[in-house]
């Protein structure tokens, strides 16, 4: 247990920035939902306008 919570904050300590990155992205995306559906469409290739009708 001890070796996981060791090896945790050294991936913490080495890679804050990407952490931060994509914990900021997770909140967006999944609290705006003006971006979730403009990330969903984009994916699913459908423009935003069809939906609207």
């Amino acid at each position: 247990m001890k070796k996981l919570i060791l090896d945790v904050e050294v991936l913490l300590k080495n890679n804050w920035k990407v952490v931060l990155v994509l914990a900021i992205v997770f909140y967006l995306s999944y609290y705006y939902t003006d971006i979730k559906k403009g990330i969903i469409d984009g994916c699913l290739d459908r423009e935003i306008t069809k939906m609207n009708r």
